[in-house]
């Protein structure tokens, strides 16, 4: 024998299902209270915390390109730095010397590592593959004639840009660009602390007009014709 629902039965059997799709909950006091299914979250995700960005210094081509690296968190950062390089050793940190147990790094190698060790404030002086005591001076022969040490090659900045390094030019002149959409957005002419033959120490501020994708671009102009010498080329990434 088939049962037939009447309307009354139909009605309270659908709003049974609907409060089952919906979710329902009885408060203390008895009554039934019916609450929707969350809305999908539009939040976009943060920054990845595991992970610190270094500047590490490659030889590419026979000179220094700093060039910036995303590693694992960690409070060894000289020894993870060295391991962004592919150089994986221990280090030891006394007296403003760092002590690197790599005993036969190549000429590169030892460049890369001195590079990148005394950008720490801590360091002025590395200890490796025998040698002792070394700085910049000693693996100059590495360091392109501009040499940019911020920003590095992809690092992600704020709009206000810090630009520092050391050049090798005429009178110790520099042409300093900020490219954003296709157009120079801003330039400074700067003058480092010392003209060729002797390496000088430069320094500038720029202002990015927007988030996104920009280049830093460094010259010296020639006294001939102004046109571009020894460009040095820095993609970067300006965040809100």
């Amino acid at each position: 024998m088939r049962t037939r629902l009447t309307p009354l039965v139909l009605a309270a059997t659908l709003a049974a299902v609907l409060a089952a799709g919906c979710g329902s909950q009885k408060s203390s006091s008895g009554e039934t209270t019916t609450t929707a299914p969350p809305a999908p979250s539009t939040t976009a995700p943060g920054p990845d915390i595991t992970k610190m960005a270094l500047t590490i210094d490659r030889v590419v081509n026979g000179v220094i390109v700093p060039t910036s690296v995303h590693v694992p968190r960690t409070q060894a950062v000289a020894a993870a730095s060295l391991k962004a390089l592919g150089i994986d050793a221990p280090v030891k940190i006394a007296g403003g010397t760092a002590t690197v147990d790599f005993p036969n790094p190549t000429p590169a190698q030892t460049a890369e590592i001195v590079f990148t060790l005394t950008r720490f404030p801590t360091i002025q002086q590395v200890d490796v593959g025998g040698r002792s005591g070394l700085t910049r001076n000693d693996v100059a022969s590495f360091a392109p004639i501009i040499f940019v040490e911020d920003p590095a090659s992809d690092e992600r900045l704020p709009p206000t840009i810090r630009v520092a390094g050391s050049a090798v030019v005429f009178e110790g002149t520099l042409v300093v660009e900020l490219h954003q959409n296709g157009e120079i957005v801003q330039t400074e002419t700067v003058t480092a602390s010392a003209g060729a033959p002797e390496r000088g120490r430069f320094g500038t501020v720029l202002h990015a007009t927007s988030p996104g994708p920009a280049t830093v671009v460094i010259y010296a102009p020639s006294a001939a014709d102004g046109s571009h010498q020894h460009q040095v080329t820095i993609p970067v990434v300006i965040e809100a």
